[in-house]
């Protein structure tokens, strides 16, 4: 055999050698260092890129900033988010420190409201269009304030009268500011509940605007309203907990007051039809429960996604400012199923105020009359 020869049979050699040799396996202790070696080094690596790029708390995350507003716009599928002057300033543990809304213990002693069977739907509607005469006043700013609960009854309540006598009413702005004044039961600026907030507005009755400014101060004594004008009174409230009768009551009535929960992106919805992303975080208060703000319900309406998908959509008015949304107003997606909470807004309980004629009026006061005679026949004997 000559050189070359020898040369491949050392090669085969060699090759059959390694084919055949089994690896060394590694000892238990050494397998445990490299772990705890890992280990350590993921978490020094860690540290130091804290000390690089801190995690912000919510105290340090600017509710318009752009990142979140970038991020927000790269994923979100039928809405855009853009700041707002409402919000320039605030930081996310600002947002946080609102009381929110919230129900009474006494919430699920208010009536239904009864409808008529049989009323037929529309697949859209909006009471901007239906009444417009009605919706030509400015929007609420409602500032450093939890003034949600005041301004959606006021403004719901105005738009109510103004529908059922818009030569009487048709500018009518009711004013929220003596909720915050005079509404002893409430909060006042720190939040309210929906349905006390209408046991005032039947039993003391609202100002106008005119009257007693919007000033986003509960400090504000309840004697700083003007003199000499006679407040409107809602006659009755009653509670809708259904997607079709919050509608049918809508298309007959006007608004209702409804409340959502507050998510940190809905912070920067600026248009679309709003619909939380993934990494959306709910806003939680300081006992850890979820915050609720109060909107005006107007109207709904559907879209059609890219991929043929219809999505439902409830319009709101909100207490931003115009400024916010699509001039103060947003479009949210509503619940798939009736009774699947899968929505931001709270449809389980929508409250409908029903404003005071001049008959309904007279009677109460004669009812008023009637009860005081006898408190003080009770005082008397």
């Amino acid at each position: 055999m000559g050189k070359g020869g020898e040369k491949m049979a050392d090669i085969s050699k060699v090759k059959a050698a390694v084919a055949g040799r089994k690896p060394k396996k590694m000892s238990k202790t050494s397998e445990y260092m490299l772990w705890i070696g890992g280990t350590v080094g993921l978490i020094v690596a860690a540290m130091i890129m804290l000390v690089i790029n801190p995690d912000r708390g919510p105290f340090q995350i600017p509710v318009n900033d752009p990142h979140i507003i970038d991020h927000i716009n790269r994923n979100a599928k039928s809405w855009r988010a853009k700041g707002s002057t409402f919000f320039e300033g605030w930081t996310i543990g600002d947002a946080k420190l609102l009381e929110g809304v919230s129900v009474s213990p006494m919430g699920g002693s208010v009536p239904p409201c009864v409808q008529p069977p049989g009323i037929e739907l529309p697949e859209s509607f909006d009471a901007r269009e239906r009444w417009p005469t009605c919706f030509s006043n400015p929007l609420y700013h409602m500032g450093n304030c939890t003034a949600s609960w005041a301004i959606a009854t006021a403004s719901a309540l105005s738009n109510r009268f103004c529908i059922a006598d818009p030569g009487t009413h048709g500018e009518l702005m009711l004013s929220p500011q003596q909720l915050l004044s005079c509404d002893t039961l409430n909060r006042a600026c720190e939040g309210g509940d929906l349905d006390t907030a209408w046991n005032f507005v039947e039993q003391q009755g609202l100002v106008s605007e005119i009257c007693f400014p919007y000033q986003a101060d509960s400090s504000v004594p309840c004697s700083a309203q003007c003199a000499g004008e006679t407040p409107l009174r809602a006659a009755s409230h009653c509670m809708l907990d259904t997607m079709r009768a919050i509608k049918q009551e809508i298309l007959q009535n006007g608004p209702v007051v409804g409340a959502v929960f507050l998510v940190n992106d809905f912070l920067v919805y600026k248009g679309g039809l709003y619909s939380e992303i993934r990494t959306a975080t709910p806003l939680l208060d300081r006992h850890r429960q979820r915050i609720l703000q109060a909107v005006k319900m107007l109207g709904w309406g559907s879209v059609r996604n890219p991929k043929g998908e219809i999505k439902n959509y409830w319009i709101i008015e909100n207490s931003f400012g115009e400024d916010w949304g699509e001039h103060g107003y947003a479009r949210i997606a509503s619940d798939s199923n009736e009774g699947q909470q899968d929505s931001i807004l709270l449809g389980s309980y929508v409250l409908a105020g029903t404003p005071s004629s001049s008959k309904i009026q007279a009677a109460l006061d004669d009812d008023e009359d009637v009860d005081h005679l006898n408190f003080e026949n009770e005082d008397d004997s």
